[in-house]
């Protein structure tokens, strides 16, 4: 039935394949490169500020679960049925990343590591010449 469902569940089958195939083939965030325990899933006891149901088990996901990431975001083109797009990352590392691809949040990390040291190292000098 064309028309019944929105277009974005149009290939649900189809990324559940790739989310199944990626997180079959990959162990390691993509962003921080760290070990993803794929046992991970909702927090038990926890809950959003809306879940008002009693026999919710928990509803706010772990941060450090797996999640299927597009290289190129959605947002801008890129394909979520593609599986050179899709790389594993934790929940967090997903949600710090945002709609940048891999380099700009690299280069955005490492510009504003390198500000924030030489805010510290400007404070230093100050409190030295006291």
């Amino acid at each position: 039935m064309p028309g019944k469902y929105p277009s974005t569940n149009d290939n649900g089958h189809r990324r559940r394949q790739l989310v199944a195939r990626v997180l079959a083939e990959e162990d390691r965030c993509r962003l921080c490169g760290q070990l993803v325990d794929k046992t991970l899933g909702r927090i038990p006891g926890h809950h959003t500020a809306r879940c008002g149901r009693p026999d919710c088990p928990g509803c706010v996901w772990h941060p450090m679960s797996p999640v299927v990431d597009e290289l190129l975001p959605r947002a801008r083109g890129g394909s979520p049925y593609d599986r050179n797009n899709c790389a594993l990352m934790h929940r967090d590392c997903n949600a710090r990343k945002g709609a940048m691809t891999l380099e700009e949040y690299r280069s955005r990390r490492t510009g504003l590591l390198g500000r924030q040291r030489g805010a510290q190292s400007r404070a230093t000098t100050t409190l030295v010449a006291w």
